[in-house]
């Protein structure tokens, strides 16, 4: 249907308007144009040689193969000028989804399209898609996974299972968290339906993600395994400064790190800030209680049951910090905003009977307006003001000088976070890792820094090392200004040798 296209378009619009605005902004999209840069490298395949050009803690590509791949096809430059619009295109795949699922299960199209702007503006997802993320695309095939299997389990038809099957196999080639949260999706759901489809669909999967790489998978595995082993080595340190360590009483200056810390904090309440449409799982087993003649489906139930999994389990993993080594706890609740706006939507209009429809439509503009503040202020702050994690005209001056000089430098980040970076757009080596059983071999530099930069240069013959000082001032690492070697605004290069 046509009219099923118009709030995905809206959608990728107001997603994506931020970065029109502002073009170099991410961290981890650096490590992402590298890693499909290697692929496009290799004639559209995993490298499978060891990578230690600039990497000076070398190691073997081991990322998810099928995002790196589709992107390796579009040409480095574009890829460049087009890769913040890019999470927001899996995710117009995602709520055109929404407006079937509800259609299959209410048969309504004004449901449906209801659904698809409960979807549009949940302010988690425009905090996700606001940078060159392979989120979306997991996240997708996690929907085109699991909902196929809930619905095969009360009406079994084979192209259910087989649906959820090829996309199932598809998570683990294409995102490491979106397989982990299907994991225990599909845990969950076998003990609550009593069925071992879930499980067995989940290692059926596994089973043909090996084969189809010829056991590339499991280089991924172990990258997963090791990634979550780092985490558990350095479990105080998660947000940590790398310079100060654990500052107690420090005032986050980062705008994203004073919302982590504000859901940790208030978690119980503070999720539903992000997803406020996954109090529909609380609603759809409370309502009856109270309204005589309401009542949902089993179906409906079931997934009512996945959010209050996924809400409670991210609730525990952000209040537990032994359990932060599996994920940030408020990103479970990422994989709820497809069933959560669909199961909002069909609330909603059951509640006709029940509410006058002038309280019950002016509550849902009240709260969708509401998203829309909430969406606009974390585009303002966490991306359009940005200074940490966005490419400004000092890195390019510093990086230009670095370019120029006739010999290859060897440099260590401070922040860390600029790594990947440097990398990119400079012939530098720079001290990070390729891999993740590299992380294990960096913990000198990061989380944080165990030996003076004195102590860096020598172990790993360093020649500079490229500062911040809006992150750290010179004088706790020890640096005179004498050393400084070129400097713009708030980026130093700092001469080690």
């Amino acid at each position: 249907m046509i009219i099923s296209i118009l709030i995905p378009l809206l959608s990728l619009l107001l997603q994506s308007y931020p970065r029109l605005l502002k073009r170099s902004f991410g961290v981890d999209v650096w490590t992402r144009l590298l890693e499909v840069d290697a692929v496009r490298q290799n004639h559209h395949r995993i490298p499978k040689k060891l990578i230690n050009n600039q990497f000076i803690i070398g190691g073997y590509f081991d990322y998810p193969p099928i995002f790196p791949i589709l992107l390796s096809f579009i040409p480095k430059n574009m890829l460049y000028k087009i890769e913040g619009f890019i999470a927001p295109i899996f995710d117009f795949i995602q709520i055109w989804i929404v407006f079937f699922v509800t259609y299959y299960l209410t048969q309504d199209l004004a449901m449906s399209l209801l659904a698809q702007l409960f979807y549009a503006v949940t302010p988690m997802i425009a905090l996700e898609n606001s940078y060159l993320t392979p989120r979306s695309l997991g996240y997708l095939n996690f929907t085109l996974a699991i909902l196929p299997l809930v619905f095969y389990h009360f009406n079994p038809m084979w192209q259910f299972l087989i649906l959820g099957l090829v996309f199932s196999t598809l998570i683990f080639l294409t995102h490491r968290f979106a397989t982990q949260s299907f994991l225990f999706a599909s845990i969950f759901l076998t003990f609550y339906l009593h069925t071992p489809v879930f499980m067995v669909v989940f290692l059926a999967a596994l089973v043909l993600a090996i084969v189809f790489t010829r056991g590339y998978y499991l280089r991924v595995l172990k990258g997963h395994l090791s990634n979550i082993y780092f985490w558990v080595q350095n479990l105080d340190y998660r947000f940590a400064h790398q310079i100060r360590g654990i500052t107690k009483f420090e005032k986050k200056s980062d705008w994203v790190a004073q919302i982590y810390q504000f859901l940790q904090v208030f978690s119980p309440v503070a999720v539903f800030g992000l997803n406020p449409w996954a109090l529909s799982g609380f609603a759809i087993f409370i309502l009856p209680h109270f309204m005589v003649g309401l009542s949902f489906p089993p179906i409906l139930q079931a997934l009512a049951a996945l959010i209050l999994f996924f809400y409670f389990f991210g609730v525990i993993v952000l209040k537990i910090k032994y359990l932060m080594p599996i994920g940030e706890g408020q990103r479970y609740m990422e994989m709820t905003t497809v069933p959560s706006s669909v199961l909002s939507a069909i609330i909603l209009f059951s509640l006709q009977n029940y509410v006058p429809n002038i309280v019950l439509w002016v509550g849902v503009a009240f709260a969708v307006i509401a998203c829309l503040v909430v969406i606009v202020m974390i585009q303002v702050n966490g991306v359009l003001k940005d200074k940490n994690r966005s490419l400004s005209n000092d890195l390019h001056a510093t990086f230009n000088y670095i370019n120029a000089q006739p010999k290859i430098l060897r440099i260590v980040c401070i922040p860390h976070q600029n790594t990947t970076v440097t990398i990119f757009h400079t012939s530098a080596q720079v001290l990070v890792n390729v891999d993740n059983p590299g992380l294990l071999k960096i913990m000198d530099v990061y989380p944080i820094l165990k030996l003076t930069l004195h102590q860096l240069q020598k172990k790993y013959n360093l020649t500079h090392a490229l500062v911040r000082t809006s992150f750290v001032e010179l004088s706790e690492l020890r640096v005179k200004r004498s050393q400084i070697e070129f400097e713009s605004g708030d980026v130093k290069l700092i001469r080690l040798q």
